[in-house]
């Protein structure tokens, strides 16, 4: 997966079903892809049966301002969190691309992030920084 350009990618993770998975990465954009593989090709072809091979970008989330440290989905694989060097925290809707949330101001940048469902439908997120946890 090389669309970060030269950028190194710090973190990925696969959602619930295993059909996409995200990544961030040193150019502060977080990037949401298809595995690929059962994909019609968009590319015109005379071949019927013609499917891109190997994942396919479905979408850039832009945001943050720093280095993308840490991200998480949902366990209903509706929500996606990410964690950044700039001290925010950025909830996303996984279908839509969409902000639900932003949660900002940890010094020292946030490193990890967990998205936890309540059992009644509601959910909260987790962030952990060098210095201190939040949530």
């Amino acid at each position: 997966v090389n669309t970060h350009l030269s950028y190194p990618v710090y973190c990925l993770r696969f959602d619930q079903t295993g059909q996409y998975f995200v990544t961030g990465a040193d150019d502060y954009l977080v990037k949401v892809f298809s595995v690929g593989g059962n994909m019609p090709s968009t590319r015109s072809s005379t071949r019927p049966s013609s499917f891109v091979r190997g994942p396919v970008l479905v979408c850039t989330l832009r945001g943050h301002a720093g280095v993308i440290n840490d991200i998480d989905v949902s366990s209903d694989n509706g929500l996606l969190a990410t964690a950044s060097e700039d001290g925010d925290c950025r909830v996303w809707g996984l279908k839509d691309g969409c902000p639900v949330a932003i949660l900002r101001g940890h010094v020292g940048g946030a490193n990890m992030v967990r998205i936890v469902n309540l059992y009644d439908g509601s959910w909260y997120v987790h962030m952990y920084s060098k210095y201190s946890s939040h949530h």
